[in-house]
């Protein structure tokens, strides 16, 4: 195993980073993708090992570049929410009246939906103190933010806000 390690770490590295552009996190996706390579070894054809281990790290860096870029999403999306200060009391009234219609129209979501998206939104609670509240796993409050997204999605017009 450890002769596969060092024969291999250098040309992975540079797949990976060459895909996140990040050393530091094509160096933990490196050794990602051995453990990966393990578990993954019972499945194996004896098919070009160098490919198939490339392959591995290729779709590991791929995952990782779009785990960030939802994260980034996500980000984006919380910061946009946050009102900013205004000039005039009417701004602040108008702004007001949004959140009020936001805040109504979360009532149609489905039940399951409506907790997770109001204290993740409205409140700005992270995954873990809503998971922690409603004593629910965090995976399970991701997993309720991300398909109350793809509802409202599917459901709202973005004419109405």
């Amino acid at each position: 195993m450890r002769m596969i390690i060092e024969r291999y770490k250098g040309y992975l590295f540079k797949i990976i980073v060459n895909v996140v552009r990040d050393e530091a996190e094509a160096e933990d996706l490196t050794q990602e993708t051995f453990i990966k390579m393990v578990d993954a070894l019972p499945d194996y054809e004896s098919k070009g090992f160098k490919t198939w281990i490339s392959r591995i790290a290729y779709h590991k860096a791929i995952d990782a570049k779009r785990k960030r870029s939802r994260r980034h999403e996500e980000l984006t999306e919380e910061f946009e929410w946050q009102s900013t200060p205004s000039d005039s009391a009417e701004d602040d009234w108008l702004q007001q009246q949004k959140q009020n219609k936001v805040v109504g129209s979360i009532q149609q979501l489905p039940q399951g939906y409506r907790g997770v998206v109001h204290a993740y939104y409205i409140e700005g609670k992270s995954y873990s103190s809503i998971a922690h509240e409603q004593r629910l796993a965090e995976k399970t409050v991701e997993m309720r933010l991300y398909r109350a997204r793809k509802w409202m999605k599917n459901n709202w017009k973005e004419d109405e806000f």
